[in-house]
Protein backbone atom coordinates (compact mmCIF):
# COMPACT_ATOMS: atom_id res chain seq x y z
CA UNK A 1 0.00 0.00 0.00
CA UNK A 2 1.43 3.68 -0.94
CA UNK A 3 -0.31 6.87 -0.90
CA UNK A 4 0.27 7.78 -4.61
CA UNK A 5 -2.94 9.81 -4.57
CA UNK A 6 -2.59 11.71 -1.26
CA UNK A 7 -1.20 15.28 -0.59
CA UNK A 8 0.48 15.20 2.76
CA UNK A 9 2.98 18.04 4.43
CA UNK A 10 3.29 19.24 7.97
CA UNK A 11 2.75 22.66 8.95
CA UNK A 12 5.45 23.86 7.70
CA UNK A 13 5.17 22.69 3.97
CA UNK A 14 7.90 19.73 4.48
CA UNK A 15 7.09 16.63 2.85
CA UNK A 16 6.47 14.32 5.35
CA UNK A 17 7.91 10.37 5.06
CA UNK A 18 5.22 8.25 4.33
CA UNK A 19 3.76 6.44 7.32
CA UNK A 20 0.88 4.59 6.79
CA UNK A 21 -1.08 3.91 10.26
CA UNK A 22 -3.49 0.73 9.73
CA UNK A 23 -4.88 0.32 12.96
CA UNK A 24 -5.28 1.59 16.54
CA UNK A 25 -5.68 0.62 20.10
CA UNK A 26 -5.71 2.39 23.49
CA UNK A 27 -2.66 4.55 23.16
CA UNK A 28 -0.94 2.22 20.39
CA UNK A 29 -0.72 2.19 16.50
CA UNK A 30 0.44 0.03 14.27
CA UNK A 31 2.42 1.14 10.97
CA UNK A 32 3.17 -0.42 7.90
CA UNK A 33 6.34 -1.69 7.57
CA UNK A 34 7.56 -0.98 11.54
CA UNK A 35 6.49 -1.56 15.01
CA UNK A 36 3.68 -0.64 16.84
CA UNK A 37 4.41 3.00 18.81
CA UNK A 38 2.77 4.88 21.55
CA UNK A 39 0.65 7.53 20.74
CA UNK A 40 2.93 10.54 22.99
CA UNK A 41 0.86 13.76 21.15
CA UNK A 42 -2.30 11.89 21.22
CA UNK A 43 -2.69 11.78 17.36
CA UNK A 44 -3.11 15.23 17.29
CA UNK A 45 -3.48 16.61 20.26
CA UNK A 46 -7.04 15.42 20.27
CA UNK A 47 -6.71 11.28 21.54
CA UNK A 48 -7.67 12.36 24.75
CA UNK A 49 -8.94 7.98 25.66
CA UNK A 50 -6.77 6.88 22.56
CA UNK A 51 -8.46 4.63 20.38
CA UNK A 52 -10.98 2.35 20.02
CA UNK A 53 -12.13 3.43 23.04
CA UNK A 54 -14.90 0.01 23.77
CA UNK A 55 -17.28 2.68 25.21
CA UNK A 56 -16.71 5.62 22.62
CA UNK A 57 -16.89 2.86 19.58
CA UNK A 58 -20.61 1.71 21.11
CA UNK A 59 -21.33 5.57 22.17
CA UNK A 60 -20.86 5.85 18.07
CA UNK A 61 -23.00 2.80 17.20
CA UNK A 62 -26.15 3.25 18.93
CA UNK A 63 -25.83 7.22 18.27
CA UNK A 64 -25.67 6.83 14.04
CA UNK A 65 -28.69 3.72 14.95
CA UNK A 66 -30.63 6.51 16.29
CA UNK A 67 -30.13 9.62 14.36
CA UNK A 68 -27.74 9.95 11.71
CA UNK A 69 -27.96 13.41 11.12
CA UNK A 70 -29.56 16.66 12.34
CA UNK A 71 -29.39 19.97 10.44
CA UNK A 72 -27.69 22.49 12.55
CA UNK A 73 -30.51 25.05 12.46
CA UNK A 74 -33.08 21.79 14.11
CA UNK A 75 -31.80 20.35 17.75
CA UNK A 76 -31.25 17.09 18.72
CA UNK A 77 -31.57 15.49 21.89
CA UNK A 78 -27.80 14.93 22.43
CA UNK A 79 -26.98 18.35 21.21
CA UNK A 80 -28.85 19.72 24.02
CA UNK A 81 -27.65 17.49 26.61
CA UNK A 82 -24.12 18.20 25.41
CA UNK A 83 -24.81 22.32 25.48
CA UNK A 84 -26.28 21.49 28.99
CA UNK A 85 -22.88 19.62 30.22
CA UNK A 86 -20.82 22.52 28.92
CA UNK A 87 -22.68 25.21 30.72
CA UNK A 88 -21.87 22.90 33.91
CA UNK A 89 -18.49 22.30 33.48
CA UNK A 90 -17.82 26.07 32.53
CA UNK A 91 -19.53 27.07 35.58
CA UNK A 92 -22.90 27.96 34.39
CA UNK A 93 -24.89 31.41 31.93
CA UNK A 94 -22.89 30.07 28.81
CA UNK A 95 -24.47 29.30 25.73
CA UNK A 96 -23.20 27.05 23.59
CA UNK A 97 -22.71 27.55 19.54
CA UNK A 98 -21.88 24.14 17.75
CA UNK A 99 -18.82 24.13 14.72
CA UNK A 100 -16.98 22.07 12.79
CA UNK A 101 -12.86 22.49 14.32
CA UNK A 102 -10.98 24.72 16.33
CA UNK A 103 -10.22 26.60 13.06
CA UNK A 104 -13.86 27.00 12.65
CA UNK A 105 -14.67 27.70 16.15
CA UNK A 106 -12.06 30.37 16.54
CA UNK A 107 -13.43 31.88 13.37
CA UNK A 108 -17.29 31.99 14.81
CA UNK A 109 -16.02 33.69 17.89
CA UNK A 110 -14.20 36.26 16.52
CA UNK A 111 -17.60 36.98 14.61
CA UNK A 112 -19.61 37.00 17.73
CA UNK A 113 -16.84 39.39 19.46
CA UNK A 114 -16.99 42.07 16.60
CA UNK A 115 -20.90 41.57 15.98
CA UNK A 116 -21.19 42.44 20.36
CA UNK A 117 -19.51 45.85 19.79
CA UNK A 118 -21.63 46.20 16.27
CA UNK A 119 -24.93 45.29 18.92
CA UNK A 120 -23.82 47.86 21.70
CA UNK A 121 -23.28 50.55 19.54
CA UNK A 122 -19.34 50.56 18.94
CA UNK A 123 -19.11 49.77 15.17
CA UNK A 124 -15.39 50.78 15.43
CA UNK A 125 -14.37 48.14 17.93
CA UNK A 126 -13.51 44.98 15.56
CA UNK A 127 -9.38 45.21 15.42
CA UNK A 128 -8.36 41.40 17.24
CA UNK A 129 -5.20 41.23 19.01
CA UNK A 130 -3.59 37.63 19.66
CA UNK A 131 -0.09 36.47 20.80
CA UNK A 132 3.02 36.17 18.67
CA UNK A 133 3.26 32.70 19.43
CA UNK A 134 -0.06 31.17 19.26
CA UNK A 135 -2.47 29.04 17.07
CA UNK A 136 -5.65 29.49 16.59
CA UNK A 137 -5.66 27.52 13.16
CA UNK A 138 -5.17 27.51 9.74
CA UNK A 139 -8.48 28.23 7.43
CA UNK A 140 -10.86 31.47 6.96
CA UNK A 141 -10.15 34.69 9.29
CA UNK A 142 -9.18 31.71 12.00
CA UNK A 143 -5.57 32.03 10.43
CA UNK A 144 -5.04 35.50 10.78
CA UNK A 145 -5.68 35.13 13.86
CA UNK A 146 -2.58 32.82 14.25
CA UNK A 147 0.41 34.37 14.90
CA UNK A 148 3.30 31.48 15.29
CA UNK A 149 5.45 32.81 12.09
CA UNK A 150 6.49 28.84 11.77
CA UNK A 151 2.67 27.91 10.89
CA UNK A 152 1.71 31.02 9.02
CA UNK A 153 0.17 30.29 5.86
CA UNK A 154 2.07 31.16 2.80
CA UNK A 155 0.67 34.32 1.32
CA UNK A 156 -1.02 35.61 3.99
CA UNK A 157 -1.13 39.06 3.37
CA UNK A 158 -0.82 41.06 7.24
CA UNK A 159 -3.90 42.94 7.74
CA UNK A 160 -4.19 45.80 10.23
CA UNK A 161 -7.25 44.32 11.79
CA UNK A 162 -4.94 41.61 13.39
CA UNK A 163 -2.22 42.51 15.32
CA UNK A 164 -0.51 40.14 17.71
CA UNK A 165 1.12 41.25 20.50
CA UNK A 166 3.86 39.03 22.70
CA UNK A 167 3.41 36.20 24.47
CA UNK A 168 4.66 35.73 27.64
CA UNK A 169 7.80 34.28 26.38
CA UNK A 170 10.59 36.50 24.77
CA UNK A 171 10.59 34.18 21.81
CA UNK A 172 14.39 35.37 21.02
CA UNK A 173 15.85 34.26 24.40
CA UNK A 174 13.62 32.15 25.55
CA UNK A 175 13.13 34.42 29.44
CA UNK A 176 9.51 34.25 30.19
CA UNK A 177 8.39 37.42 31.06
CA UNK A 178 7.18 39.04 34.30
CA UNK A 179 3.35 40.13 34.61
CA UNK A 180 4.74 43.81 35.63
CA UNK A 181 6.53 43.26 31.84
CA UNK A 182 3.59 41.58 30.37
CA UNK A 183 1.30 44.19 31.85
CA UNK A 184 3.28 46.97 30.46
CA UNK A 185 3.50 45.27 27.01
CA UNK A 186 0.04 45.16 26.44
CA UNK A 187 -0.84 48.39 27.58
CA UNK A 188 1.68 49.84 25.42
CA UNK A 189 0.19 48.04 22.64
CA UNK A 190 -3.65 48.92 23.76
CA UNK A 191 -2.59 52.51 23.79
CA UNK A 192 -1.10 52.33 20.27
CA UNK A 193 -3.90 50.93 18.71
CA UNK A 194 -6.65 52.61 20.52
CA UNK A 195 -8.86 50.78 22.95
CA UNK A 196 -12.07 52.29 20.99
CA UNK A 197 -10.78 49.87 18.07
CA UNK A 198 -9.86 46.20 19.83
CA UNK A 199 -12.86 44.24 20.08
CA UNK A 200 -11.40 40.96 21.12
CA UNK A 201 -8.00 39.51 22.80
CA UNK A 202 -7.76 35.63 21.51
CA UNK A 203 -5.69 33.48 24.41
CA UNK A 204 -4.41 29.95 24.57
CA UNK A 205 -3.64 29.13 28.40
CA UNK A 206 -0.91 27.31 27.39
CA UNK A 207 0.69 27.95 23.87
CA UNK A 208 0.96 24.17 23.12
CA UNK A 209 1.84 24.21 19.06
CA UNK A 210 3.50 27.60 19.79
CA UNK A 211 6.28 25.67 21.38
CA UNK A 212 4.32 24.73 24.82
CA UNK A 213 4.59 28.37 26.64
CA UNK A 214 4.02 28.48 30.14
CA UNK A 215 3.10 31.87 31.37
CA UNK A 216 3.47 32.89 35.08
CA UNK A 217 0.94 32.51 37.44
CA UNK A 218 -1.59 34.77 37.27
CA UNK A 219 -0.74 35.67 33.49
CA UNK A 220 -5.08 34.84 32.67
CA UNK A 221 -5.87 37.33 35.84
CA UNK A 222 -4.08 40.09 34.22
CA UNK A 223 -5.51 39.21 31.09
CA UNK A 224 -9.20 39.54 32.65
CA UNK A 225 -8.59 42.43 34.12
CA UNK A 226 -6.83 44.32 30.97
CA UNK A 227 -9.92 43.44 28.75
CA UNK A 228 -12.40 44.49 31.82
CA UNK A 229 -10.25 47.64 32.09
CA UNK A 230 -10.65 48.35 28.01
CA UNK A 231 -13.87 46.74 27.52
CA UNK A 232 -12.29 44.01 25.15
CA UNK A 233 -13.95 40.68 24.76
CA UNK A 234 -11.01 38.03 26.22
CA UNK A 235 -11.56 34.83 24.02
CA UNK A 236 -9.98 31.79 25.69
CA UNK A 237 -8.54 29.16 23.10
CA UNK A 238 -8.86 25.77 24.65
CA UNK A 239 -9.04 23.26 21.48
CA UNK A 240 -5.73 22.02 22.59
CA UNK A 241 -5.45 22.54 26.11
CA UNK A 242 -9.70 21.67 27.39
CA UNK A 243 -11.51 18.83 28.91
CA UNK A 244 -8.81 17.72 31.24
CA UNK A 245 -5.53 17.55 29.47
CA UNK A 246 -4.21 20.35 32.31
CA UNK A 247 -5.41 18.94 34.96
CA UNK A 248 -8.50 20.93 35.39
CA UNK A 249 -11.54 20.71 32.71
CA UNK A 250 -10.64 23.67 30.91
CA UNK A 251 -6.79 25.29 31.77
CA UNK A 252 -8.67 28.76 32.64
CA UNK A 253 -9.93 27.11 35.64
CA UNK A 254 -6.89 27.11 36.95
CA UNK A 255 -6.63 30.28 37.72
CA UNK A 256 -10.51 30.95 38.88
CA UNK A 257 -11.50 33.31 35.92
CA UNK A 258 -14.11 33.88 33.86
CA UNK A 259 -13.98 33.90 30.10
CA UNK A 260 -16.15 36.00 27.49
CA UNK A 261 -15.96 32.91 24.98
CA UNK A 262 -14.34 29.98 25.16
CA UNK A 263 -13.42 27.44 21.80
CA UNK A 264 -13.53 23.92 22.07
CA UNK A 265 -12.57 21.14 19.53
CA UNK A 266 -10.04 18.09 19.22
CA UNK A 267 -10.87 16.07 22.71
CA UNK A 268 -14.32 17.09 23.19
CA UNK A 269 -14.84 14.04 21.36
CA UNK A 270 -11.79 12.70 22.68
CA UNK A 271 -10.76 12.93 18.59
CA UNK A 272 -13.28 10.12 17.54
CA UNK A 273 -15.93 12.30 15.60
CA UNK A 274 -15.19 16.02 13.79
CA UNK A 275 -17.28 18.53 16.26
CA UNK A 276 -16.44 21.89 17.88
CA UNK A 277 -17.82 24.74 19.96
CA UNK A 278 -18.05 28.08 21.38
CA UNK A 279 -19.59 28.60 24.29
CA UNK A 280 -20.40 32.50 25.12
CA UNK A 281 -21.46 33.76 28.21
CA UNK A 282 -25.18 34.59 28.08
CA UNK A 283 -24.61 38.58 28.41
CA UNK A 284 -23.51 38.58 25.51
CA UNK A 285 -25.88 36.18 23.42
CA UNK A 286 -28.29 38.08 25.27
CA UNK A 287 -27.20 41.67 23.97
CA UNK A 288 -26.84 39.90 20.15
CA UNK A 289 -30.49 39.21 20.78
CA UNK A 290 -32.33 42.05 22.12
CA UNK A 291 -30.44 44.39 19.64
CA UNK A 292 -31.70 41.98 16.89
CA UNK A 293 -27.74 41.12 15.70
CA UNK A 294 -27.67 37.71 13.92
CA UNK A 295 -24.49 35.38 13.72
CA UNK A 296 -25.90 34.78 10.40
CA UNK A 297 -23.08 31.56 10.73
CA UNK A 298 -24.29 27.46 9.59
CA UNK A 299 -22.11 25.32 9.38
CA UNK A 300 -23.82 22.07 7.83
CA UNK A 301 -21.91 19.71 10.01
CA UNK A 302 -22.17 21.68 13.26
CA UNK A 303 -24.12 19.77 15.97
CA UNK A 304 -24.07 16.58 14.39
CA UNK A 305 -25.77 14.33 17.04
CA UNK A 306 -23.27 11.61 16.18
CA UNK A 307 -20.51 13.86 17.85
CA UNK A 308 -22.46 14.91 20.30
CA UNK A 309 -23.39 11.36 21.49
CA UNK A 310 -19.43 10.46 21.69
CA UNK A 311 -18.49 14.20 23.08
CA UNK A 312 -21.10 13.60 26.29
CA UNK A 313 -19.94 9.54 26.76
CA UNK A 314 -16.13 10.85 26.55
CA UNK A 315 -16.84 13.45 29.09
CA UNK A 316 -18.38 10.76 31.38
CA UNK A 317 -15.77 8.98 31.17
CA UNK A 318 -13.42 11.46 32.43
CA UNK A 319 -15.53 12.32 34.86
CA UNK A 320 -15.82 8.74 36.23
CA UNK A 321 -12.35 7.38 35.53
CA UNK A 322 -11.00 10.65 37.57
CA UNK A 323 -8.99 11.30 34.57
CA UNK A 324 -8.02 15.19 35.45
CA UNK A 325 -6.56 14.04 38.83
CA UNK A 326 -4.75 11.54 37.36
CA UNK A 327 -3.04 14.10 34.73
CA UNK A 328 -1.80 15.69 37.74
CA UNK A 329 -0.38 13.01 39.32
CA UNK A 330 1.11 12.20 35.69
CA UNK A 331 2.33 15.80 35.12
CA UNK A 332 4.98 15.47 38.71
CA UNK A 333 6.00 11.98 37.13
CA UNK A 334 7.12 13.42 33.81
CA UNK A 335 8.14 16.47 34.87
CA UNK A 336 10.91 14.55 37.04
CA UNK A 337 11.81 12.09 34.12
CA UNK A 338 12.23 15.05 32.20
CA UNK A 339 14.60 16.81 34.23
CA UNK A 340 16.92 13.99 34.03
CA UNK A 341 17.65 15.09 30.36
CA UNK A 342 18.38 19.42 31.63
CA UNK A 343 22.06 18.38 31.36
CA UNK A 344 22.11 16.82 27.77
CA UNK A 345 24.13 19.92 25.44
CA UNK A 346 21.44 19.24 22.78
CA UNK A 347 18.42 20.57 25.43
CA UNK A 348 17.78 24.52 25.60
CA UNK A 349 14.82 23.63 28.03
CA UNK A 350 12.31 21.33 28.80
CA UNK A 351 8.97 23.25 30.59
CA UNK A 352 5.04 21.90 30.73
CA UNK A 353 2.54 20.55 32.81
CA UNK A 354 -0.48 18.13 32.96
CA UNK A 355 -0.10 16.30 30.07
CA UNK A 356 1.43 19.30 27.79
CA UNK A 357 5.03 19.41 27.50
CA UNK A 358 8.23 20.45 25.21
CA UNK A 359 11.73 19.64 24.84
CA UNK A 360 13.38 22.50 23.36
CA UNK A 361 16.80 22.35 21.83
CA UNK A 362 19.36 24.47 21.02
CA UNK A 363 22.20 24.50 18.01
CA UNK A 364 25.09 21.93 18.85
CA UNK A 365 28.16 20.98 17.28
CA UNK A 366 27.03 22.83 14.01
CA UNK A 367 23.42 21.43 13.96
CA UNK A 368 20.92 23.37 14.08
CA UNK A 369 17.59 23.14 16.63
CA UNK A 370 15.09 22.01 14.56
CA UNK A 371 17.49 19.38 12.60
CA UNK A 372 18.44 18.35 16.23
CA UNK A 373 14.15 17.74 17.24
CA UNK A 374 13.49 16.04 13.56
CA UNK A 375 16.35 13.58 14.63
CA UNK A 376 15.57 12.83 18.02
CA UNK A 377 11.75 12.73 16.62
CA UNK A 378 12.73 10.10 14.08
CA UNK A 379 14.43 8.06 16.94
CA UNK A 380 11.48 8.01 18.93
CA UNK A 381 9.34 6.44 16.63
CA UNK A 382 12.05 3.89 16.01
CA UNK A 383 11.78 2.98 19.85
CA UNK A 384 8.55 2.66 19.82
CA UNK A 385 6.98 6.83 20.44
CA UNK A 386 5.30 9.15 18.40
CA UNK A 387 6.34 12.64 19.07
CA UNK A 388 5.80 15.79 17.46
CA UNK A 389 8.58 18.28 16.20
CA UNK A 390 8.57 21.00 14.77
CA UNK A 391 10.58 24.88 15.35
CA UNK A 392 13.24 22.79 17.49
CA UNK A 393 10.71 21.92 19.99
CA UNK A 394 9.03 18.40 20.84
CA UNK A 395 5.85 17.88 21.90
CA UNK A 396 4.69 15.23 24.05
CA UNK A 397 1.11 15.83 24.94
CA UNK A 398 -0.09 11.84 25.38
CA UNK A 399 -4.18 10.24 26.00
CA UNK A 400 -4.99 11.37 29.56
CA UNK A 401 -6.15 7.49 30.35
CA UNK A 402 -2.25 6.37 29.58
CA UNK A 403 -1.60 3.75 32.09
CA UNK A 404 1.54 3.80 34.67
CA UNK A 405 3.51 0.91 32.66
CA UNK A 406 2.63 3.19 29.15
CA UNK A 407 4.10 6.36 30.89
CA UNK A 408 7.19 4.83 31.77
CA UNK A 409 7.90 2.98 28.68
CA UNK A 410 6.59 6.75 26.67
CA UNK A 411 9.37 8.28 28.91
CA UNK A 412 11.93 5.80 28.46
CA UNK A 413 11.97 5.62 24.96
CA UNK A 414 11.92 9.60 24.48
CA UNK A 415 14.78 10.54 27.05
CA UNK A 416 17.01 6.91 25.53
CA UNK A 417 16.46 8.90 22.14
CA UNK A 418 17.52 12.31 22.93
CA UNK A 419 20.75 11.09 24.94
CA UNK A 420 21.59 8.53 21.47
CA UNK A 421 21.44 11.35 19.30
CA UNK A 422 23.12 13.65 22.00
CA UNK A 423 25.87 11.23 21.79
CA UNK A 424 25.72 10.53 17.65
CA UNK A 425 25.81 14.44 17.30
CA UNK A 426 29.02 14.76 19.55
CA UNK A 427 31.29 12.71 17.34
Amino acid sequence: MSALSQWIEDFEGNEMPETIITSGKGGWVNIQGSKPAYEAVSGHSCLNLGHAHPELVKSMTEAMETLSYCSPEHLSPASIALSAKLDELLGGDFMTKYSLSGSSANETALSIARRRWRALGKPEKTVCLSLDRSYHGNLGQAQFVTGFEAFRVEGRPDSPEFIHVSSARNADTGATYTLDEIEQQLEQSISTIGADKIACLFVEPIGFAGGVIVPPKGYLKLLRTLCDKHEITLVVDEVITGFGRSGTWFAFQQEGIRPDIVTMGKGITAGCFPLAAVSVDKAIYDDLRAHKVPLKMVITMAGHPVGCSIALKAIEIVERDGLCQQVTVNSQLIHAKFEQLIHQPTIFEVRGFGHMWALEFCEYNGHTAPHIAEKVAQQCQENGCIVAAADGVIRINPPLNISVEECDGMLLAIVEAVEQISHELLI
